[in-house]
């Protein structure tokens, strides 16, 4: 149950900001709201405020905005979205975007204040505050002994043969001096200790004694706000450049028929993240969360019918021909592509139900329970 309040409360959290974006911008712009609302209808209750009537709805799915002239109506009153020039509208719809890069990179900027885990092999800055030294596991080579032992990346490497280790060259050496004898590792995955067997040797990728393992010295690093904010927007630049990457190769692989090799997550396969995530810590949940809003902005920008991206296409098209689409082919296009991501839904959602399998199962054996 608890991992659904949490779905909910972050979905509806990220739909909320991004309506939030939409409403502000034109309330800014003096284009009359006609109700901004907490939730999908059927209205629980709604307090009018000027011309805006602010509601609170059933379905704890985000929020929504009805905004004035949205559909082409009253395209002659001064007050009406359908009244104002390209700039102001592409404005307008762009805003939900940014409020949801906007919120990433504060979530981003709390993660630094608050402790993010991170490596420290290359030097952090005199004003941040380190806790919890740790020895990572950042990659495992194929076919080597530490993978026949079944250690996986983001392990925690505790102790070898009862020894604690201060650093990860510490460890590289004790590695050596052991190789074609087997030690005995205490690890830590998800705040679970275990113990493995693993015998050291002759690695050919690398014609070095090892166990097969990428290793990093990291820590839990907090920055106060001022050197905080600047290395939120970095990152936040960062991860974007890589989603839209991501999304490039995904659509460039499905027009060339070659095998899709990025993973897709529909509704339940979040749910499911977003238990994990929550399960690992809040610094992780809030990880996620902002990696979450910026997948959700990039996909919302995409020239596609019916996402914000589609809307501002075909303002894009009316200052090409120097007249509006017709609203009712809009319309029939808007509501095709709708239809569309649907039927996408609903496919990755069936991808979804193979990939976690027992995962699913236990997400909602966690709501009835």
């Amino acid at each position: 149950m608890i991992t659904l309040l949490i779905f909910l409360l972050v979905l509806s959290v990220l739909v909320f900001v991004h309506e939030f974006g939409h409403f502000i911008t034109a309330k800014k712009a003096g284009i009359r709201v006609d109700e901004f609302g907490f939730g999908f209808p059927p209205r629980i209750f709604g307090v009018r405020k000027g011309d805006t009537l602010y509601s609170i709805n059933a379905l704890p799915f985000g929020g929504f905005v009805k905004i004035k002239g949205e559909s082409g109506e009253g395209a002659e009153d001064h007050d009406s979205f359908a009244n104002r020039g390209a700039g102001v509208r592409i404005g307008i719809i762009a805003a939900g975007v940014i409020m949801n890069v906007a919120l990433a990179a504060v979530l981003i900027a709390g993660g630094y204040m608050i402790g993010f885990p991170q490596p420290i092999d290359n030097g952090i800055s005199k004003y941040a505050t380190i806790k919890d030294r740790r020895i990572e596991i950042m990659g495992v080579l194929p076919g080597s002994p530490a993978e026949v032992a079944q250690i996986k990346p983001t392990d925690r490497v505790i102790s070898g043969n009862g020894k604690e280790f201060q650093s990860a060259e510490e460890f590289r050496s004790f590695v050596t001096e052991f190789l074609e004898k087997p030690i005995r590792l205490t690890l830590e995955r998800d705040s679970a200790r275990r113990e493995v067997e693993v015998t050291p040797k002759l690695l050919e990728q690398t014609n070095k004694p090892g166990i097969g393992v990428a290793l990093s010295d990291a820590a839990i690093v907090k920055y106060p706000f001022w050197l905080a904010m600047p290395k939120a927007i970095v990152l936040t630049g960062v991860l974007l450049k890589a989603i839209v990457l991501s999304i490039f190769e995904l659509i460039r692989d499905a027009i060339l028929g070659r095998p899709v090799t990025a993973d897709l997550a529909g509704p339940v396969g979040i749910a499911v993240l977003t238990g994990q995530a929550a399960r690992q810590g809040f610094i992780f949940l809030l990880q996620f969360v902002s990696v979450l809003s910026l997948n959700l902005a990039i996909l919302n920008i995409l020239p596609f019918p019916a996402l914000d991206g589609g809307r501002i296409l075909f303002i894009g098209i009316e200052k090409i021909l120097r007249r509006p689409v017709s609203r009712k082919v809009e319309g029939w296009i808007h509501s095709i592509g709708f239809a569309l991501l649907i039927l996408l839904v609903l496919f990755v959602t069936y991808k979804d139900l193979g990939r976690y399998g027992g995962r699913i199962v236990e997400f909602f054996k966690g709501i009835v329970q």
